[in-house]
């Protein structure tokens, strides 16, 4: 194939009706970013040609002579294009005998202004002089350059349509659709050409969905076809961008070239393939960008009026915007890396987000669940030993009915033979008992401070916390009802399971008990009614009230020095901007009041699992120590 690429067509003779030539213009998306590899180089059938619009002396490639389009096709120096896989997608479908002719003139962050025949001059003028140094090698106008070229191929083939990709340096040129018409029409003028029979083609920037920072600009191409009857628009939508998100990456060109032929091929009068291409787009949502801590959200809804999104990130719904295809997106970037449930609001009505996996286990709302990367993070998954997740049933007496349990068992567990200590970790109201899994992270964020030494090995088991009657308000009296029945499912039935299908250590000194919003107040009663069995306590977000406290434990207020003493840590961890915050301070007045001793630690933010991780971090690192 290289030795096809060197070889001159010029002699292809006379015009050749089935040898179908197109211009192409542009800035770097066109001229070409991604860097060409050896797999780009293969393939390339001897049908598809590319004019060198200059010479290429380390390819043996004269201007104005045709080649075999082995890539790159612009200058030496420049990358894959659109161009390539337009070409190559043209040839697959077009009749055998057919063959294909690609001129490539761009010029890298230029306006579209450099290619308006009256205005290249004065705008060369205003450039930097690397656009100067790409302006002169075609002569200080591209446009005349590009014209020259085209008459000289009109004597080989027929000038078929005309591919741009332009628009990145004149965001928010209104007049950027106009200014493409005169030259689409000059074009047309100097060449004879009859714009039905040579369409112009024009694609899209890197689109918003996938992160595109000139994404808007797309608005403005779309309009180039209600000034242009003869343009079409090729939709950049799920083309994959590069990091800059300015270029794409090479994938992308081989996705957005296959576009423009599956609209140029229709126009040709030929049909276009049907059924999915493996490199057709797909839509994802969320795409992460690493470099920049950004998220860029996507929710295909051709028909919807609105669509929104919230999240714990957001202190109001943020609007979302479609494009052409029917794709709503947004890209927004957290303060704090961290994970973040998040939903769409769509024509009114909350959903999660159906091309994200990753869904918050829940009995009521269904949020998905982005995770913003940190290495730094203790949630982020290490080159560390991992312990595993078992997901048990077990059969509840108290409630007559099996109930579900997901336990944790430290790295080495199956090998050890060891004995270890257990925490019990109680999900929050209307969570489940994957929630501290899914959500919390507690497997990835133990086995780090594992590995690091920062926490004992234990197994952790995580019971779901809803007693199938109602969740009385944490500030009501009723809430104790329900609180007795939870401590009786645990001392009757998820501590037995526990230790009889687990190698537990049963004793008091190695039990822990803890838990988020109800969670935590089931943990707080069921420790404080059952001493002699937990020896570590702690409370996220969460509390018990003074009622409750002198009519269940009056023992503690009498006597506090059975919790002084009977506890090994007594800790309570709660945000400043929680709901709750109030209900916390007023219980830890009332141990202050009469003399029992806690830890505590406030933190900004409110009733979030952001802040539930946090509080799980601080005390892993203290329990059975």
């Amino acid at each position: 194939m290289l030795i096809l690429s060197a070889m001159c067509f010029s002699a292809i003779g006379q015009e050749n009706t089935n040898f179908h030539i197109f211009l192409c213009f542009g800035q770097s998306n066109m001229e070409g970013n991604a860097r060409v590899t050896d797999a780009d180089r293969e393939g390339v059938s001897p049908n598809l040609l590319m004019m060198a619009p200059v010479d290429f002396p380390k390819m043996n490639r004269k201007k104005g002579e045709w080649y075999v389009a082995v890539p790159p096709i612009c200058r030496e120096n420049t990358g894959l294009t659109p161009a390539d896989w337009f070409g190559r997608t043209l040839l697959e479908n077009l009749p055998e005998g057919h063959k294909v002719g690609l001129i490539n003139v761009s010029v890298a962050g230029c306006k579209i202004e450099a290619f308006m025949r009256d205005e290249a001059e004065e705008y060369a003028k205003t450039g930097a002089q690397w656009l100067k140094n790409i302006m002169e090698i075609y002569g200080g106008n591209p446009y005349d350059y590009l014209v020259a070229l085209g008459k000289k191929a009109q004597k080989d083939g027929v000038i078929s349509g005309i591919l741009l990709h332009q628009g990145e340096s004149n965001p928010d040129d209104q007049e950027w659709p106009m200014k493409v018409k005169s030259i689409y029409d000059s074009l047309l003028k100097d060449l004879n050409l009859k714009a039905e029979e040579c369409p112009l083609l024009v694609g899209e920037v890197v689109n918003a969905d996938r992160g595109g920072v000139c994404g808007p600009m797309n608005d403005i191409i779309d309009k180039v076809e209600d000034v242009i009857p003869t343009a079409h628009v090729v939709s950049s939508s799920g083309c994959e961008q590069n990091f800059d998100f300015l270029h794409f990456s090479s994938l992308g060109y081989k996705q957005l070239g296959r576009r423009y032929a599956m609209v140029m091929l229709p126009l040709m009068g030929y049909q276009a393939p049907t059924g999915r291409s493996v490199l057709n787009p797909s839509q994802d949502s969320p795409i992460i960008h690493e470099r920049s801590g950004e998220a860029t959200f996507n929710y295909v809804a051709p028909r919807a009026q609105r669509v929104m999104i919230t999240s714990q990130f957001l202190d109001k719904p943020q609007e979302m915007k479609k494009n052409r295809d029917g794709v709503w997106s947004i890209t927004l970037k957290p303060e704090i890396k961290d994970i973040y449930p998040y939903n769409f609001i769509v024509d009114g009505v909350t959903v999660s987000d159906p091309l994200n996996t990753d869904v918050f286990p829940n009995e009521n709302f269904k949020a998905s669940l982005l995770e913003i990367p940190d290495r730094n993070a203790l949630y982020t998954i290490n080159d560390v030993p991992h312990g595993k997740m078992v997901y048990c049933t077990y059969n509840s007496t108290v409630l007559n009915m099996p109930r579900p349990l997901v336990v944790y068992t430290p790295p080495g567990y199956e090998t050890s033979g060891k004995n270890y200590p257990v925490f019990y970790l109680v999900s929050g109201t209307t969570d489940t008992e994957e929630t501290w899994f899914k959500v919390g992270k507690l497997n990835v964020i133990l086995d780090n401070l594992i590995a690091q030494g920062k926490a004992e090995p234990m197994i952790v088991v995580m019971p779901y916390g809803y007693m199938m009657n109602g969740t009385p308000a944490p500030d009501s009296m009723a809430s104790s009802e329900m609180y007795i029945t939870f401590a009786k499912e645990m001392t009757d039935c998820i501590m037995p399971y526990a230790e009889s299908n687990f190698r537990i250590i049963a004793d008091r000194d190695h039990r822990a008990i803890a838990g988020f919003s109800r969670g935590g107040g089931q943990s707080l009663f069921t420790a404080l009614s059952n001493l002699d069995k937990f020896a570590w306590l702690a409370s996220y977000s969460a509390y018990l009230i003074p009622e409750a406290l002198e009519t269940y434990f009056p023992q503690y207020a009498q006597n506090p020095s059975l919790l002084n003493d009977g506890l090994k840590l007594f800790w309570f961890g709660v945000g400043t901007s929680d709901g709750l915050f109030m209900n916390v301070l007023t219980h830890q007045a009332y141990n202050d009041l009469r003399g029992i001793k806690y830890e505590k630690l406030f933190t900004q933010g409110g009733h979030t699992w952001m802040n539930a991780r946090h509080y799980l971090t601080t005390t892993l690192q203290r329990f059975f120590k």
